[in-house]
């Protein structure tokens, strides 16, 4: 795959999906592959299901090409379950994954996951997981307002991998691009040089600036001066990136893959922006 990859079943959350990647594609100016995973059966019972979700995936998929306007060329592909490992193998060399997220009560996402965080975690492409419009409250957009790219950074080599994707979108699209440092003392504390001491607060402020002013130079961001808002937030990363996305087109972040235990217990920023941002949110783990 060279294109855009978006996995649907049928439910509301899959079809907002697929509207948003048909879009995606044709600003990008690349095809996109439907991907609907079968169940597991043997081959022999496989094929009749096959054929009936492949011609009723192709219905919703001319009837959400209309409805948007777009002239994408499309693919339909129906693969074995489970879901997962039907997406992530269908994903592999395509330029992201776009997937639904599954309205889910707390306790359920943390201890079941589900088929969203499972393939963010573990794909090898970008992967962009699109909040339904009516999945909790929305901001109110205002009428002209500038569209908008928010980017989490720190100092990680994949942050900065994530700057460079929503510079590309943020060009693409006309948005204005927000790279957002957000720290609190205990993950920048000490200070080269401090030798130990605590600085007086805006000298954290003026590290993290400098942070921040480092990684977009890595990124070789080369938009215009006013079309780069850079924002240094002190508070929890999460918290700071999810409260900055209000309103925003889309969140951007890296993920430093961690695994396992660690994972599951002590969660992940990517992982919570996942859960709770207002926008969609792709994922970079490079």
């Amino acid at each position: 795959m060279d294109g855009i990859v978006v996995g649907v079943n049928g439910s509301a959350e899959a079809d907002e999906a697929l509207d948003w990647a048909l879009t995606e594609a044709a600003s990008r100016g690349v095809g996109l592959t439907v991907v609907q995973a079968a169940p597991e059966r043997d081959a022999a019972d496989l094929e009749p299901v096959r054929a009936e979700r492949l011609a009723g995936t192709r219905e919703i998929v001319d009837r959400a090409a209309a409805r948007h306007g777009v002239d994408v060329d499309v693919d339909v592909v129906c693969l074995p379950g489970p879901a997962p490992e039907a997406l992530l193998t269908a994903a592999h060399g395509a330029v992201m994954l776009v997937l639904g997220r599954r309205r889910r009560g707390r306790v359920g996402r943390r201890v079941l996951g589900s088929v969203s965080t499972t393939v963010a975690e573990n794909a090898d492409v970008p992967v962009t997981v699109v909040r339904r419009l009516d999945d909790g409250p929305t901001p109110e957009l205002v009428d002209g307002a500038e569209p908008r790219v928010v980017v989490g950074v720190d100092t990680s080599v994949p942050s900065v991998a994530a700057l460079r994707h929503g510079a590309e979108v943020a060009e693409r699209i006309g948005a204005v691009l927000e790279p957002v440092f957000a720290w609190q003392i205990t993950t920048l504390a000490p200070l080269p040089g401090s030798w130990g001491w605590a600085p007086p607060i805006d000298d954290y402020e003026r590290f993290a600036r400098d942070c921040l002013d480092a990684a977009v130079r890595d990124a070789g961001v080369s938009l215009p001066a006013e079309r780069v808002r850079p924002q240094v937030l002190h508070g929890q990363a999460a918290k700071m990136l999810v409260e900055a996305a209000t309103g925003a087109d889309r969140l951007v972040v890296g993920t430093r893959g961690l695994g396992g235990f660690d994972r599951l217990v002590l969660g992940s920023t990517s992982r919570q922006v996942l859960d709770f941002a207002p926008c969609p949110v792709t994922v970079l783990r490079r």
